[in-house]
């Protein structure tokens, strides 16, 4: 009798102790489940953050809403702020715009030679094959200061609408306060700039040449920096958009461009 209780003590403390070790392992691969999940959640989070953003410093300040810059690695882009748009300075089909020149002047003193992030939004560049984005300096994004200064409008183009709602309500801002374009009555369009309000004049930041009444060869710095001239018969003329005019491809030559091949 003895014996048979004393198997049955010895059974029971084998059945107890194997169930202890079974909770201890299951909880042991809980825990080590559970920081395999944290470490791959803190990883996916510094890597979506790490991607958001891209560090490059500005070299050349185009207009108002569109730049050059470097990146860390060497590589030059152009660049075109997303949901802006200010007025033109340098459109080879149109006149200067009224606080265009403004615009630009901001731009470049705000950014010109400035480590600078971009943010990027769903598609990362427009047909011309500029970056587009949301450009920081100093935690600042210019794109917001260009609203509220009265110096740009919110252009739509989906679908890069991040900041859309935000954009908006700083518009609406500036327009009650009558700053910058908005000073003017009917100046602003869905579309863009009344022309009827653009100054009949060249901006001081455009050059064009003085040899002739219509000068016709665009003069483009591309985003690696390269002055190339571009005449009315070639392959890209219609699509550049000139930094400068010529009357004659001597005189393009001469301020430092060469011809486009194609």
């Amino acid at each position: 009798m003895r014996k048979l209780i004393l198997f049955l003590l010895l059974s029971i403390s084998a059945i107890i102790f194997s169930g202890c070790g079974e909770i201890n392992e299951t909880s042991d691969k809980n825990i080590t489940e559970t920081t395999n999940t944290e470490v791959q959640e803190v990883e996916t989070d510094q890597a979506a953050e790490s991607h958001s953003f891209m560090k490059a410093t500005v070299i050349n300040v185009v207009d108002g809403d569109t730049i050059d810059v470097r990146f860390e690695d060497g590589k030059k882009e152009r660049v075109r702020l997303i949901l802006v748009d200010t007025p033109e300075t340098k459109h080879p089909k149109k006149p200067v715009q009224p606080f265009g020149p403004e615009a630009s002047d901001f731009t470049k003193d705000t950014l010109l030679h400035q480590d600078i992030k971009l943010e990027l939004d769903v598609e990362e560049r427009d047909r011309y094959g500029r970056i587009l984005a949301y450009v920081y300096v100093n935690e600042k994004m210019i794109n917001e200061m260009l609203l509220e200064k009265g110096l740009a409008r919110v252009a739509v183009f989906p679908p890069n609408t991040k900041y859309v709602d935000q954009f908006r309500a700083i518009q609406e801002k500036a327009q009650k306060e009558e700053r910058g374009i908005w000073s003017l009555e009917n100046y602003v369009t869905d579309k863009g700039y009344e022309t009827d309000h653009s100054e009949q004049q060249n901006s001081p930041s455009t050059q064009t040449s003085n040899s002739c009444q219509s000068p016709t060869i665009k003069g483009n710095i591309n985003s690696k920096g390269e002055k190339i001239y571009h005449v009315p018969s070639g392959d890209f003329y219609d699509r550049t958009i000139a930094e400068e005019m010529f009357c004659s491809e001597d005189e393009a030559v001469q301020a430092g461009y060469r011809k486009s091949q194609r």
